[in-house]
């Protein structure tokens, strides 16, 4: 490289130094001679970082197929996925109660479709006759816990829970649950009542199942007619709303429910 500069005498053309020479000529390798020239790739260079990028791009796509397909099988096998699986719950809810002490048999009916994506399993149980009124309420809790870990989204477990002189529905709520065994106790202990009903009033469009005071039904099955009937009808109507305001109150001769 030649530097030009005024001398004594005028313009005088300076050679460079060894110094900037070397240095010249590193850049020139390193960046070729012309003016804002760049490094360039060779081809095995260029080869291995578009192999680099390929294999980046192949393995994303297989841990999103791999992660996409747990959260499929997670939510169409499992209990409480999106879709809902009546036969699942069924069966889960079967083995839960059989380990149930005071559970004679279980049977569930098939499922019934109350909406567009949502149905009722409904499990029939006999429980042992003869068992205290705190056994009773123990396996009526056990059996709501059950319901509550077998439903899922658009699947809710009931079960009907034959104790011999009451008849009570199960459902995921505890509470409610233990009140129907309550509510059909009292009923049962009115002179007269053979047999007390106390379950969900289905007579609706769909027929769905809820815990809603207003959405109770209570069968009584007495032998009484004429005014003793009407006693023991306005009787367990005192007692079942009290518990279960606007529920249905029935009467039915014994053996007919």
């Amino acid at each position: 490289m030649t530097i030009e500069g005024p001398g004594g005498t005028g313009w005088q053309r300076e050679q460079p130094t060894g110094a900037t020479t070397q240095d010249d000529d590193d850049l020139d390798r390193a960046f070729g001679t012309e003016t804002g020239a760049v490094a360039t790739r060779s081809g095995p260079q260029r080869v291995r970082s578009w192999s680099l990028l390929v294999v980046g791009v192949v393995v994303a796509a297989v841990v999103i197929v791999v992660v996409l397909g747990l959260i499929v099988s997670s939510v169409q096998n499992g209990v409480g996925g999106i879709v809902p699986r009546p036969e699942r719950s069924a069966a889960q809810f079967t083995a839960d109660v059989r380990d149930v002490s005071g559970i004679a048999s279980a049977k569930t009916a098939e499922p019934t479709k109350t909406s567009l994506i949502s149905y009722d399993v409904v499990t029939a149980l006999r429980a042992d006759e003869g068992l205290s009124h705190a056994r009773r309420a123990e396996l009526v809790r056990q059996v709501s816990g059950a319901a509550a870990s077998s439903s899922g989204t658009g699947v809710h477990v009931y079960a009907v829970t034959d104790f011999g002189d009451v008849v009570v529905g199960v459902s995921e709520s505890a509470d409610v649950s233990a009140e129907r065994l309550a509510v059909a106790e009292d009923v049962k202990a009115i002179g007269g009542v053979l047999r007390v009903h106390c379950v969900w009033d289905t007579d609706h469009e769909g027929g769905a199942r809820s815990d809603d005071a207003k959405e109770q039904r209570v069968i009584v099955e007495t032998a009484g007619t004429g005014v003793g009937l009407a006693a023991v009808a306005d009787a367990a109507q005192k007692i079942v709303l009290k518990e279960f305001p606007g529920a249905t109150v029935l009467t039915a001769v014994p053996g007919s429910v």
